[in-house]
């Protein structure tokens, strides 16, 4: 192959689009580098459940007809089993769907092939998306590439991985309580959930767990966040919930000053947090200060969000089209069950308690333009060990969530970036919060941040 120097499998998705604008690299060249790297690495880590290479080989000779354009085009990427690609295997990372084929493509699915990007294949997610490890789905374990005895997190741990071991240029992933960025924080690499109504859920799905649920992008810098935002955005017809189009697209975001910004900080959660992780918060502030922000510690109470979504969580599995419940992972089951117990109306108040809550968390950035916190309480644990008990798993899994989660009540955009190592040698994840629909504020701060604190586009080098 032809890679030059500059590109290669841990180069930023935006570098390599460059290249392959200037004819330096073709798309073809590293779908080929990323075909051998899954070949060689996948079964360790078990990132991908399903390749698609030939669908990438496909477009990528298509890219050879005229000349490529836009941030991503020509970028090889990879999308979690949650969304579905028309005629590909649909199973949600679930035995009760292990036979299905998708009829259509997701929207996030159309974007980015409009986009121009290639796609590798599917990647391993937990089941239905309910828990945050990649522990125990239909395809087994995704694995940390930092200790492959460790979580990738969940639930879209392969998507994480998978870019975390240079397998793809960026990944697709989606998040209802912290799914894309509890994975990005285990793995070491960026993980972006936008605004509730950001990118349309449809065709196949409607308002996504309540409005909890949202497609994001896991990636190996924050510019590579922004243009996979870029690519998904946007709305079809009939969509319950819209986010106003962004004034400029969010890569320009990454590329200027956020100007002087009002920020505060915690880690205060309902759970214990480890001293090192609440300390690395309290080093980004301490760097966002000396960049001349206005920096505070304080935070929102959100406490009271905990059990309105359990309701709404609850009643998304009961409502999962499957007729024999011994074919789902007992945690989801259980979190079926409890849903079929819920009435019309405690689904509605809950949505209303979730609503006036989530108003009276919001406001607080009423006066401040980005929270910071740790993104989760302790680093990636041992594979299996959480929510081993399927009886305490849901509660020992929103413990995990306590930073993550309000962010999909409140539909505001966060994202995880990799911006410390604990001494345990796994990565931490610090999240930045924004106010409503602030994407554009949280990238242009995190791109300040990776300027600053460069992380790395560290290759790990296990996986070279």
């Amino acid at each position: 192959m032809n890679i030059v120097p500059e590109v290669g499998p841990f180069s930023p998705a935006v570098v390599q689009a460059e290249e392959i604008a200037r004819g330096r690299v073709s798309a073809s060249e590293l779908v080929s580098m990323y075909r051998q790297r899954i070949d060689r690495f996948n079964d360790d880590l078990n990132a991908y459940c399903l390749t698609t290479i030939e669908l990438a080989e496909l477009g990528a000779a298509e890219t050879r007809v005229g000349p490529l354009s836009g941030p991503l085009a020509g970028v090889s990427v990879s999308i979690k089993d949650l969304a579905p690609m028309a005629g590909y295997p649909f199973t949600r990372g679930s035995r009760a769907f292990r036979d299905d084929i998708a009829g259509e493509d997701a929207f996030a699915v159309t974007q980015l092939k409009q986009a121009g990007c290639l796609i590798l294949g599917k990647t391993t997610t937990a089941e239905l998306g309910g828990r945050p490890v990649t522990d125990y789905g239909l395809h087994g374990a995704a694995r940390n590439p930092w200790n492959i005895d460790h979580t990738a997190g969940g639930s879209s741990g392969g998507a994480a991985a998978a870019v975390a071991a240079g397998l793809c240029g960026i990944s697709h992933g989606s998040d209802g309580g912290g799914s894309v960025r509890i994975p990005a924080a285990c793995c070491g690499v960026v993980g972006m959930k936008p605004s509730r109504g950001r990118i349309s859920l449809g065709p196949t799905s409607g308002a996504g767990w309540g409005g909890l649920l949202t497609d994001g992008v896991l990636s190996r810098s924050v510019a590579d966040a922004a243009a996979g935002l870029d690519a998904m955005a946007g709305h079809l017809p009939g969509d319950p919930y819209w986010a106003a189009p962004a004034a400029e697209p969010y890569l320009e975001a990454t590329r200027r000053g956020p100007g002087q910004l009002r920020i505060a900080f915690t880690s205060d959660a309902e759970v214990p947090v480890d001293a090192e992780i609440a300390s690395r918060v309290r080093d980004i502030a301490t760097l966002c200060e000396e960049m001349g922000h206005q920096v505070v510690e304080r935070g929102p109470r959100t406490q009271a969000l905990r059990e309105l979504q359990i309701v709404v969580f609850a009643a998304a599995m009961a409502a999962q089209p499957v007729t024999d419940r011994s074919l789902l992972d007992p945690a989801n089951a259980i979190a079926a069950e409890f849903g079929d117990g819920l009435s019309a109306a405690d689904y509605v108040r809950a949505m209303d308690g979730l609503h006036a809550e989530s108003r009276a968390v919001i406001s607080f950035w009423d006066d401040c333009d980005v929270l910071i916190t740790p993104t989760f309480p302790q680093t990636a644990p041992r594979i299996g060990e959480m929510g081993l008990d399927p009886a305490t798993a849901g509660r020992e899994h929103l413990d995990w969530l306590s930073f993550t989660y309000p962010a999909n009540c409140t539909g505001q955009p966060a994202i995880s970036l990799p911006l410390a190592v604990h001494s345990n040698g796994l990565p931490i994840g610090i999240q930045l919060v924004g106010p409503p629909q602030g994407e554009a504020v949280i990238l242009a701060l995190s791109a300040q941040l990776e300027a600053a604190q460069p992380w790395a586009l560290r290759p790990l080098t296990d996986w070279d």
